[in-house]
């Protein structure tokens, strides 16, 4: 069998290997790219900008993808976990070469800058075990159009995040305005429709179908599916507590501490 047409590895998954590193490498010697950040920014800053645009760019093709996915396909079908269509093994190919190459990435940034994020290498590391798991279940029984549109619209919040430290990034005057709190304030109610309303509602969807409680769902759909979308959903409730956490701070620095401060003087 031709490699490219197994289930195993789509083209996808050969595609983001190669386009994505050589969008990286174009960006990095594009001088507009490089006027985003203050002139005072070092190489490690425009390393990460890159990287950032790149990010980007996957997770908006995978959020416009996952959603065409989603508002096309046939509903009707009985059994809406596991029924075969094209773009499925599109999007884990893809989502899997992308966070194979990121990985990368992030192992050359800590040898060449020293720096690193351990929450990222092991969310990238347990996504990427997840979707070689993914690959090989299609070769077996298709993890079906509702998984893999819901999980792709997990992608949708990350064009943000990453417009939030552009602007941080070019100085105080970002992390000192209201913009900030606004921008704050979206990035962490869109995690949360995306990444844990949307995991929840997955349950919602199959028990329905399945005529049972959303949290008794996930026990008829098997194993491999379970254990992918629990670890998913917790480590996404882990994420946006953070966020949270962050955005709580934020807003009571901005808003209550400055007041507090006038009033005192």
């Amino acid at each position: 069998m031709d490699i490219l047409n197994s289930p195993h590895i789509p083209p996808s998954l050969i595609g983001a290997l190669t386009l994505y590193p050589f969008l990286f490498s174009t960006l990095g010697r594009m001088q507009a790219v490089k006027n985003i950040l203050p002139p005072k920014a070092d190489t490690q800053k425009q390393y990460h900008l890159c990287n950032k645009i790149v990010a980007s760019v996957h997770s908006t093709i995978m959020t416009c993808t996952g959603l065409y996915l989603l508002l096309s396909v046939d509903w009707s079908k009985n059994d809406i976990s596991t029924y075969k269509t094209a773009l499925t093994p599109f999007l884990v190919g893809l989502e899997l070469g992308y966070l194979t190459q990121d990985t990368a990435f992030e192992f050359y940034q800590r040898a060449k800058f020293g720096v690193g994020s351990n929450l990222i290498l092991f969310h990238h590391v347990s996504v990427i075990l997840g979707s070689v798991y993914y690959l090989y279940a299609l070769t077996i029984n298709n993890p079906g159009p509702y998984f893999i549109g819901m999980l792709s619209l997990m992608n949708m919040s990350t064009p943000i995040l990453h417009f939030r430290w552009v602007l941080q990034s070019r100085g105080r005057t970002f992390v000192n305005s209201r913009l900030k709190r606004f921008i704050d304030t979206a990035l962490m109610v869109t995690y949360f429709w995306c990444r844990i309303f949307g995991n929840w509602w997955m349950g919602v969807a199959i028990g329905a179908k399945l005529g049972m409680t959303w949290y008794e769902a996930p026990k008829h759909i098997g194993k491999k599916f379970t254990i992918t979308t629990t670890t998913m959903f917790l480590m996404n409730v882990v994420w946006w507590l953070i966020l949270a956490k962050q955005w709580l701070r934020s807003v009571n620095s901005f808003y209550f501490t400055k007041k507090i401060a006038k009033k005192a003087e």
